[in-house]
């Protein structure tokens, strides 16, 4: 039988290495905070992925705000630039423009899930008007003052005569300009619609906008981060955004992985339902397949400072790794990563929460699955796996080829696309790491080192990166079903 909502765990940071004096994942990014704030009438997935979405661009927006102050106080300053200070504006203009693709990206997830069909929410907005995210008009009012001080950008004096720097320096901030002048339209749209959307949407509870994006307490986690790890922020200010790139890219992240979470399990749910909810399953697996594409764009933000400017600051992140998100191991678990070695290796980090020991013993998206295919007579529960990889190849035929089980074909389409997308971004992530921090193991979650069995077995989270690529499949036989397609 299906697992009521309710009835699923409540993650939460469980971590019994979690010290309060330390800059731990789950504090320094305020994960646990950060899902507080979740409004607890959000229970369905689209009421997860509206919330998701809306925190996400509360955050992006917040960034974009602080990059165009900076890039405006530069303006203001009536002097010529040196070398330094162009290739600083370069980045905070190339940041912004970053922004706002992951944000166009965004916007077509939530246009096609929430906004071409009647989304499964209980709630309505009391006001569609846009001006109830602040952050919203204010990037979009800081933008075109900065379109109006592009001329205050000096060139070279003659006691500076880097005309090619600063003229690089204008290239990218009309770049900028151009960029979300176009991109920005869009996004107003996608956001817009979305509020009308919600707005309009026949539901008997009414509810203002800030009870679902309460955006004040969003934005404090990451100052009182600042404040506590990040000191320095507090007397300079303008040159604290690298850090709050850091901290807000994790966040999004985070706010993101409840709607995946809840997507993995809720098909879950539809496959163990009889009959089996089949193309309920499918679409959630694209849905989880489109956000994990944006997880492959959103990784790129730290890249946009240099390893340099990282590392002035990243002994203030002490032990702390990206490896301890306890979110993202609940959607590998929930999904059916079953590795033998990922379990060794969680366990010997003490990643293993109570929370996620429920996860493990739970029903996943994988075992369901095979117990759907045993029941439609795809194979048979005692069959090897190589007998099952030659079965379920005989399912998978050209689209336009008869096949009763044509809504099976469709699902495991989407759950291979879900994994090839958890790849990439495995890869994508750890391409960013090297280049953030170089490729010398030692550099990671060192709070485990002490945890090894002997000097030689070390627990950190490079090492623990390149691992996760050679783990098992999560849906193993929709791969090697791959190997038997030819000649069928």
């Amino acid at each position: 039988m299906a697992t009521p909502l309710e009835k699923q765990p409540t993650l939460s940071c469980q971590h019994i290495f979690n010290n309060p004096d330390t800059a731990h994942y789950c504090s320094y990014i305020q994960v646990p905070g950060l899902l507080a704030t979740f409004y607890p009438g959000a229970t369905t997935v689209d009421e997860l992925l509206l919330c998701s979405g809306l925190y996400a661009y509360t955050l992006w927006w917040n960034l974009q705000e602080s990059e165009l102050q900076v890039l405006l106080a530069m303006a203001g300053a009536g002097q010529a630039f040196s070398p330094e200070q162009c290739y600083d504006a370069i980045k905070r203009a190339s940041r912004c423009v970053e922004v706002d693709r992951i944000m166009l990206q965004q916007g077509v997830i939530l246009r096609s899930e929430l906004l071409r069909h009647r989304p499964d929410i209980h709630f309505r907005f009391a006001s569609a008007n846009t001006s109830q995210l602040e952050k919203f008009h204010q990037v979009s009012w800081l933008t075109r003052q900065l379109e109006q001080q592009v001329g205050s950008f000096r060139l070279a004096s003659q006691a500076n005569p880097d005309v090619i720097s600063q003229e690089r320096m204008l290239d990218s901030l009309k770049d900028l300009i151009l960029t979300h002048r176009d991109s920005f339209n869009t996004i107003q749209r996608d956001f817009t619609d979305l509020l009308w959307a919600v707005h309009e949407q026949p539901a008997p509870k009414v509810v203002n906008f800030e009870e679902v994006v309460p955006a004040t307490k969003i934005l404090s986690f990451s100052q009182q981060t600042m404040a506590k790890h990040h000191p320095q922020t507090l007397l300079e200010p303008q040159h604290a955004n690298d850090e709050l790139t850091f901290i807000m890219a994790h966040q999004a992240f985070e706010v993101w992985f409840p709607s995946v979470i809840n997507s993995i399990q809720e098909a879950t749910r539809m496959l163990e339902d009889r009959p089996a909810r089949i193309w309920g399953a499918e679409g959630l697996a694209r849905r989880i397949a489109d956000i994990f594409s944006l997880f492959g764009r959103m990784i790129h933000i730290p890249q946009t400072m240099t390893a340099a400017d990282y590392i002035a600051f990243r002994d203030q992140l002490q032990a702390g790794s990206g490896v301890e998100s306890y979110q993202f191991r609940a959607i590998e678990i929930s999904a059916g990563l079953r590795d033998l070695r990922y379990q060794h290796n969680i366990e010997k980090m003490q990643l293993f929460t109570p929370d996620l020991y429920l996860l493990w013993d739970a029903p996943n998206l994988n075992s369901t699955l095979m117990e759907v295919l045993v029941e439609r007579g795809i194979f048979e529960a005692e069959d090897s796996p190589v007998e099952i990889a030659q079965k379920l190849s005989k399912v998978l035929k050209p689209t336009e080829a008869a096949n009763q089980n044509v809504d099976i074909m469709a699902l495991l389409e989407a759950l291979v696309r879900f994994e090839q997308n958890v790849e990439l971004w495995r890869t994508d992530h750890i391409a960013m790491v090297t280049r953030m921090i170089g490729r010398k193991t030692g550099t990671g979650a060192q709070t485990y080192s002490n945890l090894a069995e002997n000097e030689e077995e070390h627990f950190d989270s490079l090492p623990y990166l390149y691992n996760t690529l050679k783990y098992k499949k999560i849906f193993p036989a929709l791969w090697d079903a791959r190997d038997y397609l030819h000649g069928h």
